[in-house]
């Protein structure tokens, strides 16, 4: 990037933070409660730790003796400051005793949740959704919910977000226009729009039940997507663990190329901390670039670095996610470069609270010959307000994300953002927080090249060298999210009943069972050889239990 660009980037993050000056710096909405505890957390990470578990076991507990029993577990050793109520050191002296302090830790993780949910309803969420609009910021509504298990709890999921939907449509029909939300350079927006989680609308979500997963996807959203279309809504597609990607844009693409949902304004989002997401975006172009009516990519860093990280490692397979920071920020900003260099073809739509990262995408856009409502910025309800009030000030289209649900679903929810926001490597805590420098923060990302994905297919081992073994390394289990390695074992299972391979012999004979059926005696490796020896291991399929 050349200095002069490099010159704009920064005397424009510079203005959003001079504009966000006037406001209050907190990380969340305004709480002194919520503000303080966070500042604690960050300082403090065994109190961090344990404030998060108790955050995340809260909603299954049952009644005052429960909750104070897992206040008693969490914090007894732990560094609680005595001003935030937790009640724990004052609970013997209170009128009501032990039952105030299950009272209070109830009503301040309520206090903390709502920092983050627009409404635990749709008439509630309506209403908050609104003064959204009225501020000047237009929105995406997620219904809070993970993973589903079980066909009820995806076919609850799927009639909340058909009820939400319905709701903001109806609400939302009298709101006044606002042509600098409802329109870009490419044509009109939906005034509604929300986001759903395809895992959480099949129990199916799975690399290697990939067709029941669609089959279950489609059924559950066609009628979703057909209020959107009818209600001139948009519907978003979130993206969540690695395991789900390559399922959940495999599910976007084919339903929005169905003929009724050819029109229908939808999007999906694409995380720039997989190695493999430039690649993954080069595709969502070229797909968008065939629809009359272009999708929406929304482009973020990622909330499950650690998940994806220690999952891989343990397994032993490739680390999908970029080791480092500063890798995640320079591939974010050759994302950002390749949506600006096919606008038109898609939409773009930048997620992210890191002033850097927004005048990256902005002064990219001027550069491109793009004006400043031919993309836009998102942002998290509850996160970061003083940088909301300073990109509605410079004039950019800001879309909040704003979560909807209970408390109980939304829990998940609430502990990622706690995560993020007090992260070492945050940049809503390193700015507002802990006020270093911001000059250093919009330095650009120091990387000389970006380590790309690795194969699809795991590279075979040499065969150990007996005069010099290494030492053990089991072999890994089969990563069957990469569809190479999907394919591989399907060809391996096809030769196995259908072809000859060397060093086997197939016959029609009895089984040890007595059972007539195709016989394959595999040689075992000895020295590099295939070597036949006088007894036999029985293998039993595992599927089929009578086949041996």
């Amino acid at each position: 990037m050349g200095s002069s660009l490099e010159s704009e980037v920064s005397a424009l993050a510079h203005r959003i933070a001079d504009l966000g000056a006037g406001e209050r710096s907190d990380i969340v909405q305004r709480s002194w409660w919520s503000e303080r505890i966070l500042e604690w957390a960050m300082s403090h990470p065994s109190f961090k730790t344990q404030l998060f578990r108790f955050v995340d076991v809260f909603p299954a507990t049952s009644g005052d003796a429960d909750v104070l029993r897992h206040l008693d577990e969490y914090f007894s050793s732990a560094d609680i400051p005595r001003t935030f109520d937790l009640g724990l050191e004052v609970a013997d002296h209170l009128p009501f005793g032990r039952a105030a302090t299950a009272s209070v830790a109830r009503r301040n993780i309520r206090r903390m949740a709502r920092q983050f949910i627009v409404g635990e309803d749709p008439a509630a969420a309506v209403a908050g959704l609104q003064r959204l609009w009225r501020a000047g910021s237009a929105f995406t509504v997620d219904v809070l919910g993970e993973k589903t298990v079980t066909d009820e709890e995806a076919d609850v999921y799927a009639a909340r977000v058909d009820a939400l939907l319905a709701t903001l449509i109806e609400a939302t029909a009298s709101w006044p226009p606002d042509d600098h939300l409802e329109r870009d350079d490419l044509g009109a927006l939906p005034r509604v729009n929300v986001s759903v989680k395809p895992t959480a609308l099949t129990s199916f979500h799975e690399p290697l039940s990939r067709q029941d997963a669609l089959a279950d996807g489609k059924s559950r959203l066609r009628p979703i997507l057909r209020r959107a279309a009818e209600g001139g809504a948009h519907v978003h597609f979130d993206m969540e663990h690695y395991d789900a990607k390559d399922v959940t844009l495999q599910l976007f693409r084919e339903l929005v190329s169905e003929p009724e949902f050819a029109n229908l304004h939808a999007g999906v989002v694409v995380q720039s901390y997989l190695k493999d997401s430039f690649v993954d975006l080069s595709d969502l172009i070229a797909f968008s670039s065939q629809r009359p009516t272009p999708i929406t990519v929304r482009l973020v860093k990622g909330a499950y670095w650690d998940t994806e990280t220690v999952i891989a490692r343990a397994e032993g397979w490739p680390v999908p996610v970029y080791d480092e920071i500063e890798q995640t920020e320079a591939n974010y900003e050759r994302c950002v470069c390749l949506l600006h260099d096919h606008h038109g073809e898609v939409r773009a739509a930048f997620g992210t609270h890191n002033l850097r990262s927004l005048a990256y995408a902005a002064v990219i856009a001027r550069e491109r010959g793009i004006p400043d409502h031919g993309f836009e910025l998102q942002m998290l309800y509850g996160m970061a307000p003083t940088v909301h009030a300073a990109v509605r000030r410079l004039g950019y289209r800001l879309r909040v994300y704003a979560p909807v649900g209970e408390l109980v679903p939304g829990m998940a929810y609430l502990v990622r953002r706690l995560l993020e926001n007090t992260s070492n490597e945050s940049f809503v805590r390193q700015r507002f927080k802990e006020g270093r420098g911001l000059d250093a923060l919009l330095s650009p990302p120091r990387v000389a090249s970006l380590p790309e994905a690795g194969p699809d297919t795991p590279a075979s081992r040499p065969p150990t060298d007996a005069s010099s073994p290494g030492p053990y390394q089991h072999e890994p289990v089969a990563e069957w999210r990469r569809a190479g390695v999907r394919a591989t074992f399907a060809a391996a299972i096809d030769r196995a009943e259908h072809g000859a391979r060397p060093g086997v012999r197939s016959f029609v004979g009895p089984t040890p069972r007595g059972i007539d059926q195709t016989v394959s005696e595999v040689p075992a490796i000895v020295d590099g050889s295939p070597t036949m020896t006088g007894a036999r291991i029985v293998s039993v399929d595992p599927a089929d239990p009578s086949r041996e």
